[in-house]
């Protein structure tokens, strides 16, 4: 019984909100699986595989442990993370160990047991760590503006002649002061010089 496994399938059945069509054997490899985590909860792991062992599967251990694990994977993680079905699976028990203590109550120290049961379980599902900062949406992102007016920020104006007279006296090839000149506004924007210089710089790169 079952030659191949589903459970790719399976993952698109639930991920589909089970509205897919499966086949017959896809059907049984489900409830299979489902039988699986139902009788892990109550019986244990062990008792889990060896229900894979016998009639009507019959499979060799390796198989069933694949299959167990599967089972695992498919019903209790959410996160494409194996730890997270692990930690579902305990934080589950938990809860359910705190809910029989509290039902059978009759002293101060049931309820003790009872906290601490929660405290672990909270522990489990990481309850006691801070939720991850989630990243801003596009609408809460700081918006910068640029402005070649010094006092729209509050600095002074600088005047273009002091500025051009500091440029000339730097030891510099002329194309890179030509280069501050027009940065600094002191000399008109030449197109096709700033095409050149974007070329000859590419050059240095090759």
């Amino acid at each position: 019984m079952f030659d191949q496994s589903h459970f790719d399938v399976l993952q698109d059945y639930i991920a589909s909100g089970c509205t897919m069509e499966l086949t017959d054997e896809e059907l049984n490899y489900y409830n299979a699986l489902y039988a699986l985590v139902g009788i892990n909860r109550k019986y244990g792991k062990d008792n889990a595989i060896a229900f894979l062992m016998h009639e009507p599967f019959n499979m060799d251990r390796m198989r069933a442990r694949r299959m167990y694990t599967e089972a695992l994977n498919l019903f209790f993680l959410n996160d494409a993370v194996e730890n997270d079905a692990h930690r579902n699976i305990i934080f589950d028990n938990l809860q359910k160990a705190a809910l029989a203590v509290l039902q059978n109550a009759t002293c101060a120290k049931d309820m003790e047991v009872y906290g601490n049961l929660l405290t672990q379980a909270a522990k489990i599902k990481q309850l006691d760590k801070p939720d991850p900062v989630k990243p801003k949406e596009i609408t809460e992102k700081p918006i910068k503006v640029y402005d070649l007016d010094p006092t729209a920020v509050g600095l002074p104006i600088v005047s273009r002649h002091v500025l051009g007279r500091q440029i000339d006296s730097m030891d510099l090839p002329e194309r890179e002061k030509n280069r501050l000149r027009r940065d600094a506004n002191i000399v008109d924007i030449d197109i096709e010089e700033m095409l050149d210089d974007t070329e000859e710089k590419t050059k240095d790169y090759e």
